[in-house]
């Protein structure tokens, strides 16, 4: 909630990640609504499993590439503008999401 104060108005996410992230989702929570009818039918555990990885995997996929516009913009904006505490968020940030 403090970054979101402080970053009111700025568009954090570049116009094509988003296109690409909300089109990504979209496929996801297909998927999800696929295991979700894979269990309720009674489907074998391993079939359940694997459809799970992959919505991890997907998942995996949108986090990759919102990290990588995260140090493009957001990171390179802050070092650009010498803001001494984009370091510390950055390490919360790499060790959180590694």
């Amino acid at each position: 909630m403090k970054n979101q104060q402080v970053h009111q108005g700025k568009q954090f996410l570049a116009p094509d990640v988003v296109d690409d992230a909300v089109v990504r989702l979209a496929k996801i929570s297909g998927q999800v609504q696929g295991v979700t009818r894979m269990i309720r039918e009674g489907r074998h555990c391993v079939d359940v499993l694997d459809q799970i990885e992959s919505v991890r995997k997907a998942l995996d996929g949108v986090s990759r590439q919102v990290m990588r516009n995260y140090l493009e913009r957001c990171v390179t904006d802050a070092i650009k503008g010498d803001d001494p505490l984009i370091y510390d968020e950055l390490m919360k940030v790499l060790f959180r999401h590694r």
